[in-house]
């Protein structure tokens, strides 16, 4: 039976489930004061509430810092829960023009990054100019705050179809170097500009001392995914707990992966912790499944008929499919962490909490 602590919004056990995988690394977290861009959407969210829930249960003394455009919006609407817990505070602003805290932030998590939800004609704009002038902002607090660390969470997007190994890897991307495409596309400006975070944290890593910490994340499936943006697990979830057809636009050949959010921090704060500086690390599932194969996962799983599903395209003959699927071989040596929660418990676990919310409402 799954549930919902008091002053959480997430499920219990996959509380106890980051605070357990990441007992060895607490200690080193121990009256850390951590500043967190980004803190309302999905990632942040899931490191907010399990680091609060570390916090209590292993008495480490942190106090979080999280930015926010709209902070009592945020607050008021989705996360009351949240509002009088000790060790979190907020500023409002953007990550390019926020106050900085007085307080020295031994750690700077950057998971902010700029919606284009809307399809406004000047997100390309926007995303590079908050990607640089947010980062440039954070590391500027990095250097007067003499921070520790600073994470950032770039994207599988930083790498272009030719970054892909051979088929005989299933075409999963390698962390390595790659070349400039199309920079009038929203994947590559979007990839490209996490690519230039990534430089510019590096070099001013190198300049200033702290560590420069690079998540390369791909796909994810979890309680406070989006579930009306363009994210294939999220539109068919959201469908299944709807009773609709799950509908399948496209062939149903493209390759994805999924990490459980759980799984998400815990792998995140161990690179925070014990990830080298400079060296770009994939966050993602390693079981690859296509867009057709999910569809009637997610059905399953969800309990609807078979027939529930369709898929719209019909594929090519001989045809690779499309595949975003990273490799994990470097993460899984250097840091020795492995998804715990399977595709179909993880589809699970993001079904029962949307129908438990659904019903407590």
């Amino acid at each position: 039976m799954h549930d919902i602590p008091t002053g959480f919004s997430l499920f219990r056990e996959d509380l106890e489930h980051v605070r357990r995988e990441l007992a060895p690394l607490w200690p080193e977290l121990r009256g850390a004061h951590l500043f967190l861009t980004g803190g309302t959407g999905f990632f942040g969210i899931w490191l907010l509430e399990t680091l609060l829930w570390a916090n209590e249960a292993q008495r480490l003394g942190l106090k979080i810092t999280v930015l926010s455009r709209t902070p009592e919006r945020f607050l008021t609407e989705r996360a009351p829960h949240l509002r009088d817990h000790a060790a979190l505070r907020f500023v409002a602003g953007t990550s390019a023009d926020f106050a900085m805290p007085a307080e020295p932030c031994s750690h700077i998590l950057h998971a902010a990054s700029e919606s284009n939800a809307d399809q406004r004609a000047d997100w390309a704009e926007r995303q590079l100019n908050s990607a640089i002038d947010g980062t440039r902002r954070l590391i500027e607090m990095a250097v007067r705050h003499q921070s520790q660390s600073l994470l950032l969470t770039s994207s599988g997007s930083v790498y272009l179809p030719s970054d892909a190994s051979d088929a005989s890897d299933a075409m999963r991307y390698a962390e390595g170097p790659a070349s400039l495409a199309d920079y009038v596309s929203e994947r590559s400006v979007y990839g490209q500009t996490k690519r230039t975070m990534e430089v510019m944290t590096a070099v001013a890593a190198r300049k200033h001392g702290f560590n420069a910490l690079i998540a390369r994340c791909f796909a994810f499936v979890g309680p406070y995914l989006p579930l009306e943006h363009n994210y294939a697990i999220g539109n068919l979830v959201r469908d299944a707990l709807e009773g609709h057809q799950l509908v399948v636009t496209g062939d149903g050949t493209p390759l994805r992966s999924y990490l459980y959010a759980a799984d998400l921090v815990v792998w995140l704060l161990t690179i925070l912790v014990r990830g080298r500086t400079g060296v770009p690390y994939n966050v993602g599932g390693k079981e690859a499944v296509s867009i057709g194969e999910l569809a009637h996962r997610v059905a399953a799983v969800a309990g609807a008929p078979a027939d529930c599903v369709t898929i719209r395209g019909t594929p090519v003959p001989g045809a690779i499919p499309a595949a975003y699927l990273p490799s994990l071989s470097r993460i899984e040596s250097d840091l020795g962490v492995r998804a715990a929660i399977a595709l179909d418990d993880a589809i699970g676990r993001t079904l029962a909490w949307h129908r438990l919310r659904a019903g407590a409402r």
